[in-house]
């Protein structure tokens, strides 16, 4: 809960890419002894390197300290690590600090991908949502509205990979889960299929997949015909269980 009542999700750290696991247990320590003030005096009490600083700052993790993922990045690269200790640390520092322009704040759909670089989601909105005006005008399904549709339509549906399967049990299909801003779809790609579009379906972060919609009890899932790479919306790669 935070300190205005209202109840908010946060990430750990471990979440963070390239995050290491002794700067997260320096901050920890650092913050038992009360919240930061500034990041100059996050950068003294946990004694992080600037390149950790900045990989937080990238990472949207000062907005606390009411520093946008711009003007935290500006603030980390002038940190160093022989800055000396202040004698009382409680006390408000009066360093001279390297302060930028007003920095412009980043419009939504970059900070969403900043969150998708640095933690591989993001709290603030999904990627695919930049996409759905587009997507709608070439009636491309919501993975939401699958649930609701005959049994045997045929139809596209789009999303980011999470996962690709192909269990040693499956005679060579492959299972593939996509998800967009509504939820996930379950695509069944057989092997023929799977090896005319091999290319699409090993590499690409997104994806468009034309099939019929089938039902096995309370299970939908889309057998797909045709597979199609979107526009790359992301530089990290899917998370793949092969």
């Amino acid at each position: 809960e935070c300190s205005d009542g209202r109840w908010a999700l946060r990430l750990g750290f471990r979440e963070l890419s390239g995050m290491a696991t002794a700067d997260a247990a320096a901050i920890v320590a650092a913050r038992r002894t009360g919240p930061f003030r500034s990041l100059d005096d996050f950068a003294r009490r946990t004694r992080l390197g600037r390149a950790a600083i900045a990989r937080l700052a990238q990472a949207d993790a000062f907005g606390s300290l009411g520093l946008g993922r711009r003007r935290a990045l500006w603030q980390a690269l002038s940190q160093r690590r022989d800055k000396p200790l202040p004698l009382f640390a409680e006390l408000d520092e009066e360093e001279e600090e390297l302060r930028p322009a007003n920095l412009p704040a980043m419009p939504l759909y970059e900070e969403v991908l900043a969150d998708y670089r640095t933690a591989g989601l993001s709290l603030k909105g999904h990627p695919m949502s930049f996409l759905r005006a587009s997507l709608d005008r070439e009636k491309v399904v919501r993975a939401a509205e699958l649930a609701n549709l005959p049994t045997g339509r045929w139809l596209r549906v789009a999303g980011l990979v999470l996962v690709r399967q192909r269990p040693g049990s499956a005679r060579g299909v492959t299972f593939v889960t996509l998800e967009d801003e509504t939820g996930v779809a379950n695509l069944i790609i057989r092997l023929d299929v799977w090896e005319r579009f091999r290319s699409v379906a090993t590499t690409a972060v997104a994806l468009i997949a034309h099939g019929r919609l089938e039902r096995q009890g309370e299970t939908i899932h889309i057998l797909v015909a045709k597979l199609e790479a979107l526009p790359s919306l992301l530089d990290s790669q899917s998370r793949d269980f092969r």
